[in-house]
């Protein structure tokens, strides 16, 4: 049954139209000169009777978290039941994960799995089951591999799908997801609508592991957490920020709507976290530091976090927020793209000094991994090709004692650095050694006299 009742002279155009999207039997489309969805939601309020999709759980399957030897996958379904997933190499399957604890919210892990190998998989849920699908587990340090990248994909489920059938065609290994998922994460009807895009409406996360950062509008909500199953290696071991290796390649997903100042648990997390990784490094949250346009730079992000980047030669880092493609930089050598033409309204770009390339349109953006390079080619929805580059990886620097802020080089601004650590309370070097510069096994101000007699009174450099 769909009762809809509306009271709006700005409507301009409305549909209502049967689709396969889970969990509903209609599907509602609406606009007005401005497009502007908020405005419309005071004048028209919807109602559906809810009735999941023959052949499929009210919400999935999707993939998350592949490593070499293990996927986890997940769905939701309307009735408590057991979970059940049958997996091989072909349709024949011949193994089976299973939990037979009755819940609506299943997930479960797929081990032992081979690198770099296609798989066959079906979830067996109410005495029915999904179609075949199939995924790759992740690839070696030594294997070429592809991924996709865009955020903002709330509002407009139909620009949101256009999006989406475009990431399937691409065929990438995983998906990064830039924020913004929903218009309003507290709320389950967008929820539903936002898995009926990705795995009803197309299939996509069925087969590509997906990949999140938190946006605004998810407002930290617990529905957000209770929906995906993303890597725990903060130190709260939450979902809010991670990081994960793929390939030669490392990803660290951020947030930005809870602190991240010098003395917040993810900044020194990411910060020993950029320390330990010596691979190409790729960084996604949804807040920028670097826009031309709609939301601008966010400063204190830039002031805080920048640096880091910079330090620690990360290659590029993806941007949400500001609905539209960007490319700035590379700035200190770290190139910066909005990517957040996922579905939802766009807005005009701008320019600055450091824009490379920008565009108002609907896209994604497809990367492909070398062993010493790469290539990203920012793609359209009808399938052409906006902006693209090929460039070379930043090769990452070990750590050396006396490089206390591990920029690579011992210099006056290890002095300052060191200084700011002992005396007002800065950040410490990381790992904690590299600023103990005469070995006597403490980091005191005789550390920062060694430093300064090794150079400017050529002293014996630091280190044992």
């Amino acid at each position: 049954m769909f009762f809809i009742f509306w009271a709006a002279p700005a409507l301009t155009k409305m549909t209502a139209y049967a689709d396969q999207v889970r969990g509903y039997t209609w599907r509602v489309s609406v606009s007005n000169e401005m497009n502007d969805f908020a405005s419309l939601a005071r004048h028209i309020n919807a109602q559906t009777e809810s009735q999941p999709q023959e052949g499929l759980p009210q919400k999935g399957p999707y993939l998350s978290s592949v490593t070499q030897n293990s996927i986890i996958v997940s769905w939701r379904t309307v009735t408590p039941d057991s979970s059940f997933v049958q997996y091989g190499l072909t349709s024949e399957y011949g193994n089976e994960e299973k939990d037979p604890i009755l819940k609506t919210a299943h997930s479960l892990t797929l081990m032992g799995l081979l690198p770099d190998t296609v798989y066959h998989y079906r979830v067996l849920f109410e005495g029915i089951q999904t179609p075949d699908y199939t995924f790759r587990t992740a690839v070696p340090s030594d294997t070429t591999f592809r991924f996709c990248v865009h955020g903002d994909t709330r509002t407009q489920p139909d620009s949101h799908l256009a999006v989406i059938n475009t990431v399937a065609a691409l065929d990438p290994y995983f998906n990064l997801h830039t924020g913004d998922l929903v218009e309003n994460g507290y709320s389950e009807s967008q929820w539903a609508v936002y898995f009926a895009t990705i795995c009803s409406s197309a299939t996509c996360a069925q087969k590509i592991p997906f990949y999140y950062a938190i946006g605004n509008h998810e407002h930290e909500s617990p529905l957000y957490y209770d929906y995906f199953y993303l890597p725990h290696n903060n130190p709260d071991s939450t979902e809010s920020y991670y990081s994960f290796d793929y390939g030669n390649s490392h990803f660290i997903s951020l947030d930005t709507e809870i602190p991240y100042g010098p003395s917040s648990d993810q900044y020194q997390w990411l910060r020993a976290d950029l320390r330990d990784s010596h691979h190409k490094t790729f960084v996604f949250m949804h807040d920028h530091p670097y826009c031309a346009g709609a939301h601008d730079s966010n400063i204190g992000l830039r002031d805080t976090l920048s640096p880091l980047f910079e330090a620690y030669k990360v290659d590029m880092v993806f941007s949400g927020h500001s609905h539209f493609y960007q490319r700035n930089g590379p700035i200190n050598g770290v190139t910066y793209i909005i990517t957040a033409g996922g579905g939802a309204p766009l807005y005009a770009p701008a320019e600055s000094s450091w824009t490379q390339y920008s565009e108002k349109c609907h896209h994604c953006v497809l990367f492909t991994i070398w062993s010493d390079s790469l290539k990203f080619r920012m793609v359209r929805t009808d399938g052409s090709v906006g902006d693209s580059l090929v460039c070379q990886a930043q090769e990452k620097p070990p750590a050396v004692c006396g490089d206390a802020n591990g920029d690579g080089e011992i210099n006056s601004v290890d002095v300052v650095y060191l200084i700011s650590y002992l005396f007002r309370n800065g950040p410490a070097p990381d790992p904690l050694w590299v600023g103990d510069c005469n070995c006597d096994e403490t980091i005191n101000s005789s550390d920062v006299v060694c430093l300064i007699d090794y150079l400017f009174k050529g002293g014996p450099p630091p280190g044992c």
